[in-house]
């Protein structure tokens, strides 16, 4: 029986990819796509993800959610690069497809989720590869849907590593009390930080060979998957200790490893991949995880507390990835992307 999963984005090129890849496979029930403030602003978020939908001829519906973070912009020099309106980035302002000729559903993504949540059976998956404004609001305005997630699969935060600030992943540095605001929760969730989402990148070759399966899916996730490495030739990744590598059974060892320029990580699409197959995760760390959100250094920094000492509340909150398993991740991109 296929998934029902539900898409919280911000589209991005890594969301571009999420989304074909959910759509095309056999095992995912697309049933929305709700946008959000992240990439970019949501406005342009929310163009993004018509582009593809039109491009896909999915006629899936998309939501657009929240144009701000809950309340860290209010300080300015709290998140001075927020909102995100351009950047000389990896993902450009708008996807390079053509104009949007369809429309956003009427309703706020926020009003659909505590809708189509609240009168589910408990059978859907949130897939969130966005900062999480949309799931805190829609919990604040009804609690009650934390009952009825079936499973809440998160692309954010990092054990080891960072990529928004010197402690933080973006999508938790965005809105940090959003996030800890899902933290606190009793939902079921899944985190799939940067220490798995670093260890399933794409080659330039691997590139090239998708692009070579010929189908229009096929050729545009190449596209996007080589801007994302030019990106980092660009900013010379490779002289960043950007992650940790680890030992098996373990957390993290202090081994510095460098990631050259012909590959790179395609993020949110990871959430996807673990929906169609979880094994595409090789570890795991159960733990009691929360978000700081008291500005500073550590702002929106996920701290995993893999001893859950913490107390006040369920030892574990949440099933941390640590690894992925790279050949299995572009292998699901070559099998559903490929077929059409």
């Amino acid at each position: 029986m296929k998934k029902k999963v539900i898409l919280d984005c911000d589209p991005g090129s890594d969301d571009a990819v999420a989304i074909m890849l959910a759509w095309f496979s056999d095992d995912i029930d697309l049933m929305a796509i709700t946008t959000v403030n992240g990439n970019r602003i949501v406005p342009k978020t929310t163009e993004n993800a018509l582009r593809m939908v039109q491009f896909l001829h999915a006629g899936v519906p998309v939501y657009r959610g929240c144009g701000d973070p809950i309340i860290c912009n209010e300080i300015p020099s709290r998140k001075p690069n927020l909102p995100r309106v351009t950047l000389n980035d990896c993902h450009g302002d708008f996807l390079p497809l053509p104009e949007a000729k369809i429309q956003p559903q009427p309703e706020h993504a926020v009003f659909y989720l505590v809708r189509t949540l609240m009168e589910s059976d408990g059978d859907i998956y949130v897939a969130a590869t966005a900062p999480l404004t949309n799931i805190a609001m829609a919990l604040r305005i009804e609690p009650r849907i934390a009952g009825k997630i079936k499973q809440l699969v998160i692309m954010g935060g990092a054990i080891c590593g960072a990529n928004a600030s010197p402690s933080a992943e973006f999508n938790f540095y965005a809105d940090p009390e959003a996030a800890k605001i899902v933290m606190d929760t009793d939902i079921p969730k899944v985190i799939l930080p940067l220490d798995a989402t670093w260890r399933a990148c794409i080659t330039e070759e691997q590139c090239q060979e998708l692009a070579a399966l010929g189908t229009p899916a096929a050729k545009f996730a190449a596209t996007m998957s080589q801007k994302r490495i030019d990106n980092l030739k660009v900013n010379d990744i490779s002289q960043h200790n950007f992650d940790l590598r680890h030992t098996p059974g373990t957390v993290a060892s202090a081994v510095l490893y460098r990631y050259d320029n012909t590959m790179a990580p395609i993020h949110d699409a990871l959430t996807i991949a673990y929906l169609i197959d979880p094994s595409v995760i090789t570890e795991w760390v159960d733990a009691n995880v929360d978000i700081e959100i008291m500005s500073g250094i550590c702002d929106g920094r996920m701290v995993a507390d893999i001893h859950n000492t913490k107390k006040g509340r369920d030892p574990v909150t949440a099933r941390v990835a640590l690894n992925a398993d790279a050949a299995k991740f572009t292998a699901m991109l070559f099998e559903n992307l490929g077929r059409k």
